[in-house]
């Protein structure tokens, strides 16, 4: 049987392009994952970095406060006469609202930058607590506090009371894409302050 070249002409053409199109789509979705996970890698690190300095800015003001010798910058309870970055219980700042972070207000204080990122944090008085390290009115006896209570769930009914605060970090990823927020609460001894600090 013979077969004319005639015939033949362009279609090795169209099945090399035809097989190029395919070559070229396997390539392009292939690149394309490529970038996706370099992002979300980007992505991981911006958030690691992130939360590294903002627990980097928790102990800070955990610090602070374990050498707090006064109440004062805590200001009055109608909110007046508070220290930037200190609040009474309900004057603290919006957490959510990006106002409160910026560099331009004065209502949060800024801790030691950690890889070139500068945590920021507030600090808000919540008022006096008493904490009953077991017994029957709502047992908190895992928690150890001023060596009272028993970490393994002891039974200790010891009472104390605690001055408790609230403290807020925020620290923003290198890039800005990325935001990590911690919030705690810091008990520590009402004798504190009279005593001069160290004591929580």
């Amino acid at each position: 049987m013979n077969i004319s070249i005639k015939t033949q002409s362009g279609v090795a053409l169209m099945m090399s392009l035809v097989i190029l199109l395919i070559m070229s789509i396997l390539g392009a979705s292939s690149m394309q994952g490529s970038i996706m996970q370099e992002r979300m890698s980007t992505a991981s690190r911006e958030s690691a970095l992130a939360l590294e300095a903002a627990e980097a800015g928790l102990r800070e003001a955990e610090a602070i406060l374990g050498n707090l010798t006064n109440m004062n910058n805590f200001g009055n309870s109608d909110g007046t006469g508070n220290a930037n970055g200190w609040y009474h219980i309900g004057y603290a700042p919006p957490v959510f609202d990006d106002g409160t972070w910026d560099d331009e207000g004065n209502e949060v204080l800024s801790g030691n930058a950690v890889d070139g990122i500068t945590p920021r944090y507030f600090i808000e008085y919540r008022g006096l607590v008493s904490l009953n390290v077991g017994g029957a009115e709502g047992s908190v006896r895992n928690l150890n506090y001023q060596g009272r209570g028993d970490a393994a769930g002891g039974s200790s009914s010891l009472s104390a009371d605690a001055e408790t605060v609230r403290v807020v970090v925020m620290a923003n990823g290198p890039s800005g894409q990325s935001r990590k927020m911690i919030e705690s609460f810091y008990f520590f001894d009402p004798d504190q302050v009279a005593a001069g600090g160290n004591e929580g």
